[in-house]
């Protein structure tokens, strides 16, 4: 199954991400697939309860003046992570980000479905970001950390999706635990 995702839809924003946050994660997410020598259009292997190769559109404007702002590699990418993870919950689930969780909370967003209003807590999204894979440092070690981290909200009985996103290849993995 092969997808196409425009990350520059990202920047409009989602019910509980406004377009200027978004705008700030998107050149996140673009510096990292820039800084992994990625093009427009390169594709996203995606695992998990979907298998899918995946075109990622987006438009890259990286220059010296957005290097410089961003030298903070693990703080980039974990911003990254949030756009790429936001547009696979719209692509594989009926969900979209409705919240930022608060902090402990074992999960990073709420989501709800789109045109619930008012918006309902049905479901919860822990997202993490790996800019060059390692073996000790690995897309499938990280899924069960995020899963374990995500047990101190079971008890709400919503259903959490753990999103893991690597730049260097790129490759995802989404599933819902």
């Amino acid at each position: 199954m092969s997808k196409s995702i425009n990350l520059q839809n990202f920047k409009r924003g989602f019910p509980g991400l406004d377009p200027i946050s978004a705008n700030y994660c998107y050149v996140a997410c673009m510096v990292c697939l820039h800084r992994n020598n990625h093009s427009d259009g390169v594709l996203l292997d995606l695992k998990g309860d979907i298998v899918a190769t995946i075109i990622l559109q987006w438009e890259d404007y990286f220059n010296d003046q957005i290097d410089r702002a961003w030298k903070d590699q693990e703080y980039t990418t974990e911003h990254a992570a949030i756009c790429i993870s936001a547009m696979l919950v719209k692509e594989c689930t009926d969900y979209t980000i409705i919240e930022r969780s608060r902090k402990h909370t074992g999960f990073d967003y709420w989501l709800g479905k789109e045109n619930d209003i008012p918006f309902q807590k049905s479901a919860r999204l822990e997202i993490s970001g790996i800019f060059q894979e390692t073996e000790q440092n690995n897309v499938e070690k990280r899924f069960q950390i995020k899963k374990k981290q995500t047990e101190q909200s079971d008890k709400l009985q919503l259903p959490a999706y753990i999103s893991i996103i690597e730049f260097s290849q790129p490759r995802a993995f989404f599933a819902k635990k």
